[in-house]
């Protein structure tokens, strides 16, 4: 018997594991060489395309203060930060605040039921090669950018956001000018 749950133990580890690695989603190393994105620079420009299929650039939205949210739809520290996204993007939106959401490495087809079951509103863009994300060096899911009306970066946060920390960046910001 204890033979058995042995083997049952052994063949539920091979056929998870295997399961794992079939359904993953290849995440290529995207940190490159060069001077990473970070406070009191310029955020790099870039134009991607979004799920309604208008082509976004950062450069476009000079003036507004910009929060640009790298994620994926596997990753639960992105879930569980996406309605605090929302309500405060809901909030002050009109104060030419916009959250720019960067899905990394993954079809429209993972990310528009994501979108709908979290009823989101703000733009979400898709880096299906990874360029943008190379291009502030992203090394993990979710990183977030807070960036001024003039395009600079004032605060960069790796990890999972709430509210109160959401806030405690943008509110600032968008008291300047």
């Amino acid at each position: 018997m204890l033979r058995y749950r042995y083997l049952l133990i052994a063949l539920v580890a091979m056929v998870g594991s295997a399961w794992i690695y079939f359904t993953r989603v290849e995440m290529p190393v995207i940190a490159s060489a060069g001077a990473q994105p970070r406070a009191n620079f310029p955020a790099p420009d870039f134009a991607l395309t979004a799920l309604d299929g208008t082509t976004v650039s950062l450069n476009d939205l000079h003036g507004q203060v910009v929060l640009i949210n790298f994620w994926a739809t596997w990753c639960p520290p992105c879930r569980a930060e996406m309605p605090a996204l929302e309500t405060v993007y809901q909030e002050h939106r009109a104060h030419k605040f916009t959250v720019i959401a960067i899905n990394v490495a993954e079809p429209d087809g993972l990310v528009i039921p994501f979108r709908d079951e979290f009823k989101l509103t703000f733009p979400i863009l898709l880096d299906l090669d990874t360029a943008v994300a190379k291009k502030f060096q992203v090394s993990g899911l979710p990183t977030s950018f807070f960036i001024d009306r003039d395009g600079i970066i004032r605060a960069t946060y790796l990890g999972a956001m709430n509210r109160v920390y959401i806030e405690s960046q943008v509110l600032p910001l968008l008291e300047t000018r």
